[in-house]
């Protein structure tokens, strides 16, 4: 079955309130996939679009799609709605996950302004896998299934920032580790091992109840909007004493002079008019370091799947400042088609990204 493909079509009020998301990274590339993106609250994600999961793929003998990931790990993905495991056909077709909005809620995530040590690699599948049908985080790997029908942007929120929450657990309040686990459990009230474990409802679960807490307190307007938790027994968790200041001080522990005295931005960018057509004028500020680190400065316009579409500049950039037009054609001068764009500056291992909606 073919696979509707949700990232051309925005409607154009969420496209320009995307827009004016500006991601500030400290990288050595910009790039999707294998090459991580930095945001501003320093999650390090390695973005891989359905386009990029599919490239993973192969034919098995018996004619299985077989999703194969780096250190030898492999999932079959059920490329045909009508498989017995699909119980709700939906509209008859797979609906991956929109791309940018997944990154828009992952770069919305906000720790009390700290700095999140935390690496994930995110696959936005296109077919959902065989045995795990539903989205998934397991060690740093998140898992997005795509529905049966369009998900909505306010769902898509939802699940990215819980599976993040799942990360974000593994790497700062581990089970294995008494401390930070057990204060947690103990803080919201769920240390009863005979009501709360692994093997109880999903909703009951101490991981899951952990994520959903991760979600609604440091997730974006998108993610929380339905001000809700999946296990409504339990009182919400702004309603917990101490439980938001617990999550804080693990990242605080960590980075506490990031949180305190905060950097300038190093490289910035926007452009006017945003949306577009078809002619938009980009500007690029540097300060600091951005504006010493060696090598040439690029400035480029990219689809949102990490393709190159146009580089617009290439060389020195005198005082830091850099006006640069781009007239909504690809470097062979054909005109593009309407929709979100991503445009990033990089001066050495310094870079940032923000979004260009085209609408013809």
């Amino acid at each position: 079955m073919g696979i509707t493909n949700t990232l051309y079509k925005c409607k154009i009020a969420v496209a320009i309130a995307a827009a004016t998301c500006v991601w500030s990274a400290v990288v050595p590339s910009a790039a999707f996939g294998e090459n991580p993106l930095i945001l501003r609250n320093g999650l390090e994600i390695s973005l891989y679009s359905p386009d990029d999961v599919l490239s993973m793929t192969h034919r098995d003998d018996l004619g299985r799609l077989i999703f194969d990931l780096p250190g030898g790990v492999s999932y079959i993905l059920i490329d045909d709605i009508d498989d017995p495991q699909i119980a709700n056909k939906g509209d008859g077709t797979f609906h991956p996950m929109n791309v940018e909005w997944v990154l828009d809620a992952l770069a919305s995530i906000d720790v009390s302004n700290g700095d999140i040590d935390v690496s994930a690699s995110v696959y936005v599948l296109p077919y959902p896998r065989s045995g795990f049908l539903t989205s998934t985080a397991c060690g740093s790997d998140i898992f997005l299934s795509p529905g049966v029908i369009e998900i909505p942007r306010s769902r898509v929120a939802w699940t990215a920032t819980h599976e993040l929450g799942h990360v974000f657990q593994r790497r700062y309040a581990p089970e294995t580790r008494d401390g930070g686990w057990a204060e947690y459990l103990e803080i919201r009230g769920i240390d009863d091992e005979t009501k709360y474990c692994a093997d109880a409802a999903h909703m009951n679960r101490p991981v899951e109840i952990f994520a959903e807490d991760f979600r609604y307190l440091f997730g974006g307007a998108e993610a929380v909007a339905s001000r809700t938790i999946e296990n409504t027994d339990l009182p919400l968790p702004d309603d917990v004493p101490g439980l938001e200041d617990f999550f804080v001080s693990l990242v605080a522990g960590e980075r506490v002079v990031s949180i305190m005295a905060p950097e300038p931005l190093a490289c910035s960018l926007s452009n006017y008019p945003n949306p577009f057509n078809p002619t938009t004028t980009v500007r690029v500020a540097l300060s600091g370091a951005a504006i010493e680190a060696p090598g040439d400065v690029s400035l480029a316009v990219y689809r949102v799947d990490g393709a190159l579409v146009r580089e617009l500049h290439r060389g020195p950039v005198p005082g830091g400042a850099l006006e640069a037009r781009w007239d909504g054609t690809d470097e062979r001068g054909n005109p593009v088609a309407s929709g979100v764009y991503l445009c990033r500056v990089r001066s050495g291992r310094f870079a940032a990204t923000s979004k260009m909606l085209l609408v013809r």
